[in-house]
């Protein structure tokens, strides 16, 4: 199966191996435990709970911590992405859907177009298609291919900051992947349909791109189970 001519369907998603969900308005982000940053910070308050320092996470901001043995809470901007400092007792939540894992985790079941905001910000949303059902769900669509009326010969800059719709024929942009894979485990899902109807797919268990600076690049290993050879 070596012409794409063949194809009429491909969608490929990407999906957290695992999300910690604290309730529906915020998402616990283990990866940034005990740590600390002034990098993208709006402001560091008093809050007597987790609830009250959420309750201070408005307008511009989409991420905060809160350490419950000072009782104190930091607001920022989007998540931080330097001057990392150690500092026991802190934990980190972000107020907006980052992607499909987290609205599948608030309970959104129905596959569709949804706005995720892989910057953790609220000026930054992106459409983007989640596939609510396959394998449990919560999968974010980065590229889909249903039709040939555009074209995916695009430049460096198309494919850095993507382009199409998510309703039919898109891709979500490197930047974007990078943004959400760095420094977490991801799954990636392939899937094909061939004119025939018959569908395989393809599921891998680590799955991350690197930066610009790096070129992109594609990282995949762990297990592959699947159909596609």
């Amino acid at each position: 199966m070596n012409s794409l001519s063949v194809i009429c369907f491909v969608v490929v998603f990407f999906r957290l191996s695992q999300a910690t969900n604290v309730s529906k308005n915020y998402n616990a982000k283990p990866e940034f435990d005990n740590k600390k940053s002034d990098n993208e910070l709006l402001g560091e308050y008093t809050a007597r709970s987790l609830c009250e320092c959420s309750a201070l996470c408005q307008n511009e901001c989409g991420f905060y911590g809160y350490n419950p043995k000072i009782k104190k809470c930091r607001v920022h901007k989007r998540k931080f992405t330097s001057g990392l400092s150690d500092e026991v007792g802190w934990r980190y939540y972000s107020s907006l859907p980052i992607d499909c894992k987290d609205l599948h985790e608030s309970r959104h079941n129905a596959s569709g177009v949804y706005e995720i905001y892989p910057l953790g910000t609220i000026t930054s949303p992106l459409r983007v298609f989640c596939d609510m059902e396959t394998e449990d769900g919560g999968w974010t669509a980065i590229q889909k291919r249903v039709d040939g009326s555009l074209s995916f010969y695009q430049n460096w800059d198309e494919y850095k900051n993507g382009f199409g719709s998510p309703e039919q024929n898109i891709w979500i942009g490197n930047d974007v992947i990078h943004q959400l894979t760095r420094g977490k485990n991801s799954f990636l899902y392939v899937t094909i349909t061939l004119k025939n109807g018959t569908r395989f797919y393809e599921m891998y268990s680590q799955f991350s791109v690197s930066s610009e600076a790096d070129k992109y690049k594609l990282y995949l290993s762990g297990n592959a189970t699947g159909t596609l050879e």
